[in-house]
């Protein structure tokens, strides 16, 4: 009877096992890091065709101090929000500014970097280093082209379709601004987008250049699923170590050079 009941036992532990996935261990806590790899510095493809960037920097880190495995995934920009709207453990970083109409769906974490809008056009179209949005605007509609690229879902495309109502200029949205930059000339007659992303394009093509826009400054943060709250609180707390530690201007210059 005794061995009966002893065999019994060892199939309950096995069973029990089983359905714990594995016996006396934890399971692995994953991340899921939604971003679009055509935004450097924060993200872009390297040479061996893996995500990098600042912000894939910060998400490590992020993970690494909590305890999570992070996941990249590279998809197109404006699905992010909808990705991190169906699962509880994901974030959106990617540059993402901080907008009201976002802050619907989902959850900004504090600040953690700023920028501001630029145009890219052909070396020497305009002069000075900041271009006003109205003489921008002006200069692609009366352009032969009279189109100008930007990101699809980006503050940049709402800032240019806002812009260029009631004029003979037209936007095309693009997945992101490095594939609209190898149109300009062609298919655009500049492109609209953040500073870093502009002056990382620039500094690659000899035929292009850069000017900052007369538009208001955007604060950079990372969007979660709503119903993780307490995962906000505990990333903001890595976020505000990592500012002050300087750790993020680190990453910031690591991938601008």
């Amino acid at each position: 009877m005794k061995k009966v009941l002893s065999v019994i036992l060892a199939a309950v532990m096995i069973a029990a096992c089983v359905l714990l996935a594995s016996c006396g261990k934890t399971e692995e806590k994953v991340l899921n890091v939604y971003t679009n790899a055509g935004f450097p510095p924060y993200e872009y493809l390297d040479d061996k065709g893996n995500v990098v960037g600042v912000d894939i920097d910060v998400v490590n880190y992020v993970g690494e101090k909590l305890g999570y495995k992070v996941v990249v995934n590279d998809i197109e920009f404006n699905a992010i929000l909808n990705e991190v709207a169906k699962d509880k453990f994901a974030v959106g970083a990617a540059g993402m500014s901080k907008k009201a109409e976002r802050d619907e769906v989902a959850l900004a974490s504090d600040v953690y970097a700023t920028s501001v809008q630029y145009i890219i056009a052909p070396k020497g179209t305009f002069a000075g280093d900041q271009v006003a949005l109205a003489d921008a605007v002006a200069y692609v509609a009366g352009s032969d082209i009279k189109s100008i690229g930007v990101q699809k879902g980006t503050t940049g495309a709402d800032l240019v379709a806002e812009s260029i109502e009631n004029t003979a200029a037209k936007a095309i949205e693009y997945s992101n601004a490095i594939i609209a930059s190898q149109d300009i000339g062609t298919t655009v007659a500049a492109v609209v987008i953040d500073k870093m992303p502009a002056e990382a394009i620039c500094k690659d093509k000899d035929t292009l250049q850069c000017w900052s826009l007369d538009a208001e400054m955007e604060s950079y943060v990372m969007y979660f699923n709503k119903d993780n709250a307490d995962l906000v609180k505990q990333v903001n707390e890595v976020l505000k170590k990592m500012i002050e530690d300087g750790l993020i201007d680190q990453y910031t210059v690591k991938h601008s050079s």
